[in-house]
């Protein structure tokens, strides 16, 4: 094995002069660069001013013997990296243990060989050189990890301030478009074949209507989560309101519900914004079945949270569909008609998460999807059921 160029530092503490000069010569002549002093308060002085590779210290020193020299390195948040290795007479065992208890590295008993002080220098000096690159790699690793969370947050702040624009500067001329529109419409005669667009239209306002809605309230949830209040919520209230607004959106759906069995869960949010949520899955669950295919929702006590289930018939998602469901422009697989889902299944995630649940999608065992839940509940109870 190579030796290290000149300019690595080893030092030599001991207090017989006689053997930092023989240990000195011999580590020159290996091209190694020696600083030699005679005490451990001397070393520790010496190694805050110019760190050394490696130490080679002597245990039977007056004043601060070896052993304390070693623990006062290993206790210097500075120093404490540095490989020590003991060169003593001192042979017994209790020695050598006591050397490794206090922080040494090796232990090398006097007298030595020349060929075995060097090779073990060697051994320790690469070892050394390799935890120095294992460290600037990390430092390395952790500052670009700094760089690219900079760089999300600056997206992220960048995607939350474009959600409230969208909505706040994009409403009037909108309102200028749309109310437009409606004049041509009334101006048009009774029998022309215009009116046959008036649904299309109706429908594209409200989507518009929804997608900015939908987009201020996801900045605002991202923006400031803490703000939002969290007051008692009854469970079974909250997905019977769910259900009836879903009737209003989607009236040609078939929900088939089963959620008596939480009549006495509560759990803590806020009722509109948590209402929203379960809507917009709902909704979302009705553009992912085809007609006369049943969407079924379920609720069941767990053990700490209630999970409350959503069932779909028909078409399954491949895994990349399933991965980015939850994301903003995710959902764009089995949809009715033209166009994506909005913000609908990605406000309602950031919604569950705000008042501390979570939610999940996955395929059903043989067709459709599962969409699942989890609010913690705001009081105990003796009924139980295990997490499927």
């Amino acid at each position: 094995m190579k030796t290290n160029p000149i300019e690595t530092t080893i030092m030599i503490v001991d207090d017989e002069p006689e053997n930092l000069n023989v240990l000195g010569e011999m580590l020159r002549a290996a091209k190694l660069s020696v600083r030699a002093l005679p005490g451990g308060v001397q070393a520790l002085a010496a190694a805050q001013d110019e760190l050394p590779y490696l130490i080679l210290l002597d245990i039977q020193m007056p004043g601060m013997d070896g052993y304390e020299t070693c623990r006062r390195f290993k206790a210097d948040e500075h120093l404490s990296q540095i490989p020590i290795l003991f060169l003593s007479a001192f042979s017994e065992p209790i020695d050598k243990l006591r050397a490794f208890e206090s922080g040494g590295l090796d232990y090398i008993t006097k007298p030595f060989s020349e060929a075995e002080v060097l090779a073990r220098i060697h051994v320790h000096l690469e070892l050394r050189r390799h935890q120095l690159h294992l460290e600037e790699l990390v430092l390395k690793r952790v500052r670009e990890l700094a760089e690219a969370r900079r760089r999300l947050q600056i997206w992220d702040d960048a995607k939350n301030q474009w959600l409230s624009v969208l909505s706040h500067e994009m409403r009037t001329p909108l309102n200028g478009i749309l109310g437009i529109s409606e004049l041509l419409f009334a101006d048009l005669p009774a029998d022309s074949s215009h009116h046959e667009l008036r649904p299309e239209y109706d429908f594209s306002c409200k989507r518009l209507e929804k997608l900015m809605n939908d987009a201020v309230t996801l900045a605002n949830v991202n923006v400031a989560a803490e703000h939002f209040p969290r007051e008692p919520v009854r469970l079974m209230q909250l997905l019977e309101g769910a259900l009836v607004e879903v009737m209003k959106q989607a009236p040609e759906s078939v929900v088939h519900s089963a959620i008596g069995g939480v009549e006495p869960v509560i759990v803590r949010g806020d009722m509109a914004l948590l209402t929203r949520a379960f809507v917009d899955l709902l909704v979302t669950a009705t553009h992912c079945v085809a007609t006369g295919e049943i969407i079924a929702l379920s609720a069941r006590i767990m053990t700490s949270e209630a999970k409350v289930t959503i069932i779909t018939q028909g078409a399954s998602l491949t895994p990349e569909a399933l991965e980015t469901f939850f994301e903003v422009g995710g959902q764009r697989t089995l949809l009715k008609g033209a166009g994506d889902f909005g913000l609908g299944a990605a406000l309602a995630g950031h919604i569950v998460r705000l008042f501390g649940g979570r939610v999940r999608i996955h395929n059903g065992p043989i067709q459709g999807l599962v969409i699942q839940i989890f609010l913690p509940m705001e009081v105990s109870h003796s009924i139980t059921d295990s997490a499927d």
